[in-house]
């Protein structure tokens, strides 16, 4: 799916490789975190099919696979950026960094609907964290205190919005 893009742009995007064996890899390793992001979505893994197989049968051109990608991972920057590798050079696809993803603003919604003074309190860490550049041990130190005792499920939901150690 994926390599069909890369074969019509040359690789002209991301890691900058022109050579079918460095493409095929690209594809696979995007195609992997496309799965690992969405593989409880079905139909999110479902429409990205139906996108690259209009562009590649030529029923949507390039500015519409742009426009729909964009869509639809609308909130997971590393997807949006990571294509760009499959676009030909010019169809670069650029993503508001300042905008959190979705899940991080439901999240926060649900910490502040479940307890206003915790919120607060876990707003502060994360402000500090930023501010200071806390590691990652002492901010999970400092929220699984904040979360332990009577919100563990937040806590669990707060782990997997670390990155990968």
């Amino acid at each position: 799916m994926a390599g069909g893009v890369a074969a019509e742009g040359g690789g002209g995007g991301g890691e900058g490789s022109t050579s079918s064996e460095a493409t095929i890899n690209a594809a696979e390793r995007y195609m992997k975190e496309v799965m690992e992001t969405f593989g409880d979505q079905e139909e999110k893994l479902v429409m990205f099919r139906e996108i690259m197989n209009d562009f590649r049968t030529e029923r949507t051109d390039i500015a519409g696979v742009v426009g729909r990608v964009k869509e639809l991972f609308k909130g997971h920057n590393n997807l949006i950026e990571g294509f760009n590798f499959f676009l030909p050079k010019g169809y670069e696809i650029t993503v508001d960094k300042h905008q959190p993803p979705p899940e991080t603003l439901e999240f926060i919604t649900l910490v502040k609907e479940r307890d206003e003074s915790v919120y607060r309190r876990f707003m502060d860490v994360i402000f500090r964290y930023q501010r200071e550049h806390m590691d990652l041990i002492k901010l999970c130190r400092e929220v699984g205190a904040l979360f332990s005792e009577d919100y563990p499920d937040l806590f669990v939901k707060f782990i997997r919005f670390l990155p990968p150690t």
